[in-house]
């Protein structure tokens, strides 16, 4: 009986025992809480708080009903008291060790993230310094634009070239802000390759300068800005100036002492100024066959030069494209015939007219019927045609021969000046390379275009439109 008296003894201190330490536990907490509330509000509130020796009272009234005597009441207070605040204590220190670990090692990886991005803001600035470095040696001007067209960077060239300050112009439009004695404009050119001419009332400042432009994008192919090259090229436009002056200039002064000889030579060959002998006569067909090679030479002379100048302009008429064909032709047939050359026409009934200056078109077809010849074998066939335009707002003439055709390579450079490709027989006439490039300005006052088609061995087409 006495065992059993016991047992429920050492049971209920152990219930009152453990009912303190979770009273204990709530009680910390809410002065913790308290404490947090004190710091975020100010306010200063200690009624939840509990010291130890009033722990102490209360275990001592818990367990005061159920151990008879008091001395043994405050025992066991005394010591669960302690038992308790040394557990509290081992669980407040490992707390704040977690807590002091877990501080330590945020405070590490801030430092070591602080440490990567120097190193990155660093490598960006050395990066950048080596870029302004590369900008500013560059010889050529240099401008960046973002995606609005405001300047973000450029070289000492382009603030010589631009007359102007990198201060002045960061942030602003290129264009912008020149004084007021100077025009800008921009003169002809692709989006890619432009000429802004900046002049001034004193001649002595003008500027030419040439804008090579490239778009940049970001990984996602989006458009971020634009970097464009300026180069100074008034003195080249200078030299082109005097160049076409000059080829003018001396074509003139050419064509008159020619048209005299001309017709010197052919009143001979006439005999209207008495009989010549046949020696005699095959020396000036030879030098009047020549001559009218020079004659041509110098009025393609002239035409480019006119052209070069803008001075040459359209008389339109309203015209048939078959009737200009078939003029054109004639003109050549009897040049084909002697190379056993066969002329094709495919040339629909159903096309309308055009408003074209006629004798200009017929300049066009004649350099491009005339250069299938020169490269055209013996026995070829050269096709010429015309048709309407996939749109129907354009005629489609083309002039195709079965001659060896011209390499990849040489396709964008037929039309330059004085450039001569391909292979031809030795006894064909040489022409004088500005053909194809009279027929480009042509067509393109005509507001037409023109290009070449072609592989190597499988002849030429050239192909212009006219628009209706």
């Amino acid at each position: 009986m006495e065992f059993i008296v016991i047992v429920y003894i050492v049971t209920a201190v152990l219930s009152i025992i453990a009912a303190a330490i979770l009273a204990n536990f709530a009680r910390r907490s809410a002065r913790a809480r308290t404490k947090d509330y004190t710091k975020l509000t100010g306010t200063n509130d200690d009624s939840s708080s509990l010291d130890d020796d009033g722990l102490r009272k209360v275990l001592f009234q818990e367990i005061k009903g159920v151990v008879k005597t008091e001395q043994q009441s405050l025992e066991i207070a005394r010591k669960a008291s302690n038992v308790l605040e040394k557990e509290l204590q081992k669980r407040v220190e490992l707390d704040r060790e977690q807590i002091r670990q877990k501080y330590d090692d945020a405070i590490e990886q801030h430092v070591q993230n602080e440490e990567l991005a120097w190193d990155k803001y660093n490598k960006v600035l050395d990066d950048k310094k080596r870029t302004e470095a590369v900008v500013r040696s560059i010889a050529e001007g240099l401008v960046v634009v973002d995606a609005k067209g405001k300047v973000i960077m450029m070289n000492p060239a382009a603030e010589k070239l631009l007359d102007t300050s990198r201060e002045d112009k960061i942030g602003e439009s290129l264009l912008d802000g020149l004084s007021e004695d100077k025009l800008v404009s921009l003169a002809k050119g692709s989006a890619e390759s432009r000429e802004i001419e900046i002049t001034s009332p004193d001649d002595e400042t003008k500027k030419i300068l040439r804008a090579s432009s490239a778009v940049v994008e970001d990984e996602n192919g989006q458009t971020v800005g634009m970097v464009s090259v300026l180069s100074d090229i008034t003195k080249q436009k200078e030299l082109d100036r005097l160049k076409t002056n000059f080829v003018a200039n001396v074509t003139h002064e050419l064509r008159t002492p020619f048209v005299a000889i001309e017709k010197s030579i052919s009143l001979i060959l006439s005999k209207a100024t008495g009989e010549i002998n046949a020696t005699q006569e095959k020396f000036l067909d030879i030098a009047d066959r020549n001559l009218k090679r020079l004659s041509l030479l110098i009025n393609d002379l002239l035409d480019l030069s006119k052209l070069e100048a803008k001075k040459m302009g359209i008389k339109r008429q309203l015209s048939s494209i078959e009737n200009t064909i078939n003029e054109a032709v004639g003109t050549l047939k009897a040049w084909a015939g002697t190379k056993s050359i066969k002329i094709e026409q495919k040339i629909p009934l159903s096309l309308p007219k055009i408003n074209i200056e006629h004798n200009r078109i017929i300049q066009v077809l004649i350099n491009l019927i005339g250069n299938a010849i020169k490269f055209t074998p013996a026995g070829g066939i050269i096709t010429v045609e015309a048709v309407l335009g996939r749109d129907k707002k354009e005629l489609e003439v083309s002039s195709q021969d079965s001659g060896p055709g011209i390499a990849k390579e040489d396709l964008d450079k037929v039309f330059n000046k004085f450039y001569q490709s391909g292979e031809r027989s030795s006894t064909d006439i040489n022409g004088t390379g500005i053909g194809l490039s009279i027929a480009k300005e042509i067509v393109e006052l005509h507001g037409g275009r023109i290009w070449v088609e072609s592989d190597k061995g499988q002849g030429a087409k050239f192909i212009f439109t006219l628009p209706i």
